[in-house]
C-alpha cells in the first residue's frame, strides 16, 4: 500500500501591486509600470512565488512619480513606493518584497531597505483592523 502524497500548502503573504497606467515621460506610448510588472514577475523564484504575488492595478494615484508600486499584506503596514525604473530596480523590488514579507508588521527599517525602497517611499498606511 502506498503512502498518500502530502503537499505543503503555502499561502501568498504579500501582494505587490504595480500601476500599469502611467505613461513614460519621454514616450507617451510607453507604460513603464507594465514593463516593471513583467520584469518583476519574471525575476521571482518559485520560493518567492509561494509568498509573493504581483498584480497590475489601474492607478495608485501617484502619477507624478511613475512606476509606482504598493506592497500590502494582511495585518501589516502598506508601503506605496514610486520612481522605480523597470530595468534598474527590479532586483531592489524583489528584495524589498522579500524583506517586507519577512517583517513582522510590514515596517522595514530604513537601514535594511534596498536603495530603491529607501528613496522611493511615497507613503505608509497602517493596517486596517480586521475582525478575528
Amino acid at each position: 500500500m502506498s503512502q498518500p502524497e502530502t503537499t505543503v500548502q503555502t499561502t501568498v503573504q504579500t501582494t505587490v501591486y504595480v500601476c500599469t497606467v502611467c505613461r513614460g515621460k519621454d514616450d507617451p506610448e510607453v507604460r513603464p509600470g507594465q514593463a516593471l510588472l513583467e520584469a518583476f514577475d519574471a525575476r521571482l523564484t518559485p520560493e518567492d512565488r509561494a509568498i509573493v504575488a504581483a498584480e497590475p492595478v489601474e492607478c495608485l494615484g501617484v502619477c507624478s512619480r511613475p512606476c509606482t508600486v504598493a506592497m500590502s499584506a494582511r495585518g501589516k503596514w502598506t508601503y506605496v513606493l514610486g520612481d522605480f525604473d523597470s530595468a534598474a530596480h527590479v532586483d531592489d523590488l524583489v528584495e524589498s518584497a522579500r524583506r517586507y514579507t519577512a517583517s513582522e508588521n510590514g515596517l522595514v527599517p530604513k537601514k535594511d531597505r534596498p536603495e530603491a525602497m529607501r528613496k522611493g517611499v511615497v507613503s505608509r498606511t497602517p493596517p486596517a483592523p480586521f475582525a478575528k
